[in-house]
C-alpha cells in the first residue's frame, strides 16, 4: 500500500509551543500508519535565520521517529517539495533557504514551478493537509485543499491565517471528517497543546482516522452526456468513500501542470467508463494497469462487451444496467478497497 502523504504547512517563525506540537504531530503520524510527511522544505529566511519554521519542526519529529526505529530511513518518511531554484523568489522574507539532500531527506524539485506553483502542486499530490499559524500563503494551501476535496485541518491555537481560515471555512472543513469529530479534536487540542503537545498531537491523529482519505480517479470522455452522469451519479457514489478526482479539474497553467500520470500515481482507486472507446481513456487505463492498479472498468452498453479490444477481453469489464446500476458498481468496488486495506486509513 502506498504510504499516506500528509502535508504539514504553516508559519516560518513558530514559537516554542507550536514547535513542540508540530514535532510531536509528525512523530505521531509516522508512528500510527504507513505515512510520509510532506513539507515545502523551508529551513529559514534570510530575514530571520534563527527562526524555527513549521517545516523544520516537522523534520525534527520525523528524524526522531527514524532514529528510534532503526529499520526506518528518514528518506522514506519525510519529503521536501521545493520550487525550481531559479524561480524560488521570496522577497517577502528576503529570500528562502531550503532543505537539501544533505539533510537526509527525499528532495523533490518541482521543475518549472514557482513557489506558488509548488504550493498548488504539492496540495494536489498529498492525501491530507494540516496547517498551523501562517500568513498569506497558508490561505492558498487551505483553499486549494478544499477545492480539491482533500481533508484539511487548520490548527487555530497559534493564531495567524490558520485560525482565520478555520473560522471562515469551518463547515466545509468539518465535512471532511466524521460528524462531530472536528469539534472534539479542536477542543482537546485547545486544552492540552501548551502543557502536553504530544496529547494534542494524538487528538489530531484521532481526527485523521475519521477523514475521507484516498483518491478515486474517474476516467471518461469529457462530453455533455458523461459530464451529466458524473455530476448526478458517479461523483456522489465515489464521495461516500473517497475523494473523487477527474483530470480536467486538476490545477493547470503555464507554470502549474499535473499530468494524468501524476494523478494515477496518487490515486488509490480508478474507475473507467468505456461505453465509448475513447483513445485517451484506453491509454490511461493501460497506464494504470502498468502501475499495478486494478481499475473498475464498466460499460453502459451491453453490445460493447462483444466489441472490446483484444487486450480488454481478459479483463473483468462490468456491465452497468438497471439491475446493477453505475452507483452500485462503484459502491461495491470502493467497499472492497476498504475491506482489503488498500485505502489509506490510520490504525491506532
Amino acid at each position: 500500500m502506498r504510504p499516506m502523504r500528509v502535508c504539514i504547512y504553516g508559519g516560518t517563525d513558530l514559537q516554542e509551543t507550536p514547535t513542540e506540537f508540530i514535532s510531536a504531530l509528525a512523530y505521531k503520524i509516522l508512528d500510527s500508519m504507513p505515512a510520509k510527511i510532506v513539507t515545502g522544505g523551508f529551513l529559514h529566511s534570510n530575514e530571520k535565520p534563527n527562526a524555527v519554521s513549521t517545516d523544520v519542526a516537522a523534520l525534527e519529529g520525523a528524524r526522531r521517529y527514524a532514529n528510534e526505529h532503526h529499520q526506518i530511513d528518514l528518506k522514506d518518511c519525510f519529503e521536501a517539495w521545493i520550487p525550481e531554484p531559479s524561480l524560488d523568489k521570496r522577497p517577502d522574507v528576503k529570500g528562502a533557504v531550503r532543505m537539501t539532500e544533505m539533510d537526509g531527506i527525499t528532495l523533490r524539485v518541482m521543475t518549472g514551478r514557482t513557489p506558488l506553483g509548488r504550493r498548488l502542486a504539492m496540495v494536489a499530490g498529498v492525501d491530507m493537509v494540516v496547517t498551523i499559524s501562517g500568513k498569506q500563503h497558508t490561505e492558498v494551501v487551505v483553499e486549494q485543499a478544499l477545492e480539491l476535496g482533500l481533508p484539511v485541518l487548520p490548527i487555530p491555537d497559534a493564531g495567524g491565517d490558520s485560525r482565520d481560515l478555520l473560522v471562515k471555512y469551518r463547515e466545509r472543513i468539518a465535512a471532511g471528517f466524521d460528524p462531530g469529530a472536528l469539534d472534539k479534536c479542536l477542543g482537546e487540542v485547545a486544552k492540552v497543546i501548551d502543557s502536553h503537545p504530544d496529547v494534542a498531537a494524538r487528538a489530531v491523529v484521532d481526527l485523521i482516522q475519521t477523514a475521507k482519505v484516498g483518491r478515486c480517479l474517474v476516467l471518461f470522455p469529457y462530453d455533455e452526456q458523461h459530464n451529466g452522469l458524473y455530476i448526478s451519479t458517479i461523483e456522489p457514489a465515489v464521495a461516500r468513500h473517497m475523494i473523487p478526482v477527474r483530470l480536467d479539474r486538476l490545477p493547470r497553467s503555464e507554470a502549474i501542470y499535473t499530468s494524468f500520470a501524476d494523478a494515477i500515481r496518487s490515486s488509490s482507486a480508478i474507475i473507467a467508463d468505456i461505453t465509448l472507446l475513447n483513445e485517451n481513456v484506453m491509454y490511461e487505463v493501460g497506464y494504470a494497469h502498468g502501475r499495478g492498479l486494478t481499475p473498475l472498468i464498466y460499460t453502459r452498453d451491453a453490445a460493447r462487451l462483444d466489441q472490446l479490444p483484444v487486450y480488454f477481453r481478459t479483463l473483468n469489464v462490468r456491465l452497468a444496467s438497471e439491475d446493477v446500476p453505475v452507483d452500485i458498481l462503484i459502491d461495491n468496488y470502493l467497499r472492497s478497497f476498504k475491506a482489503t486495506g488498500r485505502v489509506h486509513r490510520l490504525t491506532a
